[in-house]
């Protein structure tokens, strides 16, 4: 699983990428669960999923990575911290700051935020005729035909 960092200013997106589905969604519970987000999953495709994390986003970061280490340290070693000066919290800071340099390092562009531009145009103006079965004016003709006219409206 990677996780990729994007800030955008006004709020930050961390991308979940992971062949396995269900990774992602328990990546997405964690966030969820530590209060680094209280938005939703966003699936972009099957294998990469992001979510929202509003400001202040670097101390909701290292106050998620901080408590996920703690938790990750005593799930997998619950033993090994007892007794030691300084308990797992040390280790934890350590694990924590080591997490976010990775995620910082993974900074990409997943999420394109130019506004789309939208080319509209009004197309060709055109004649609504074939040019090439218009007739030339033919003046005669239209002597003729306005000299018929006039009989026409005398007669009626």
């Amino acid at each position: 699983m990677k996780l990729i960092y994007q800030p955008l200013g006004t709020v930050t997106l961390i991308g979940i990428e992971s062949k396995d589905r269900q990774e992602i969604i328990e990546q997405y519970y964690s966030f969820w669960n530590h209060e680094a987000t209280g938005g939703a999953l966003h699936w972009m495709c099957d294998t990469f999923a992001y979510i929202t994390i509003s400001p202040p986003a670097d101390e909701k970061l290292e106050k998620y990575f901080f408590n996920s280490s703690l938790h990750l340290l005593l799930n997998n070693y619950p033993d090994r911290f007892k007794g030691v000066k300084g308990g797992v919290k040390s280790e934890a800071l350590k694990l924590a700051d080591r997490r976010m340099e990775e995620l910082y390092e993974n900074q990409e562009v997943f999420m394109n935020t130019n506004p789309m531009v939208y080319d509209y145009s009004l197309g060709r103006t055109e004649a609504r005729e074939n040019p090439a079965q218009v007739r030339a004016f033919d003046e005669e003709e239209y002597k003729q035909g306005l000299a018929a006219r006039r009989s026409r409206l005398e007669t009626a």
